[in-house]
């Protein structure tokens, strides 16, 4: 059998992220700009903003399956973590509303587990051992075949 690689990038590109990012910068320089304002005043909410845009563009879920494992990270909050196929008991693809099951996007916790996306309505449940955590996915049926290599691997 060939060894299937799953790889995936995602990134924060939603429109409606950054046209809130965009609408609060314009509200933030208008206010800098038509208000008497001196030294700090300006400079803090500049620097602010610029670190959050600069987080945003950076912002990054990589998440890799091969026959070795999993691993992920969510550059630049988590590096890399690595999962081999031993520590693993279950992968599952799932389907989910991530504003309902964990209140949003980005790095999340519902009391259950750990949640790491950026958009879209697909995850894989990973169950490890000792804890489970969702990793969302943009690539629902390439993620199906990695699934079943590691279902393959599993019971080989």
């Amino acid at each position: 059998m060939a060894k299937f690689i799953f790889r995936e990038t995602q990134r924060f590109n939603q429109t409606w992220i950054w046209a809130i990012l965009v609408l609060v910068t314009g509200i933030t320089f208008y206010g800098i700009f038509t208000q008497p304002v001196e030294g700090w005043d300006i400079i803090i909410p500049i620097i602010i903003l610029g670190l959050v845009f600069m987080l945003f563009v950076s912002l990054q879920l990589k998440t890799r399956i091969d026959e070795n494992g999993l691993s992920f990270s969510y550059f630049p909050l988590i590096s890399q973590r690595k999962y081999s196929t031993d520590q693993i008991k279950k992968l599952e693809l799932i389907e989910y509303n991530s504003l309902t099951k964990f209140g949003g996007w980005g790095i999340r916790f519902n009391f259950a587990m750990w949640g790491y996306n950026v958009g879209g309505k697909h995850g894989l449940i990973v169950t490890l051992k000792d804890k489970k955590f969702l990793i969302g996915t943009q690539k629902p049926e390439e993620m199906q075949k990695a699934i079943k290599q590691f279902e393959e691997l599993k019971s080989a």
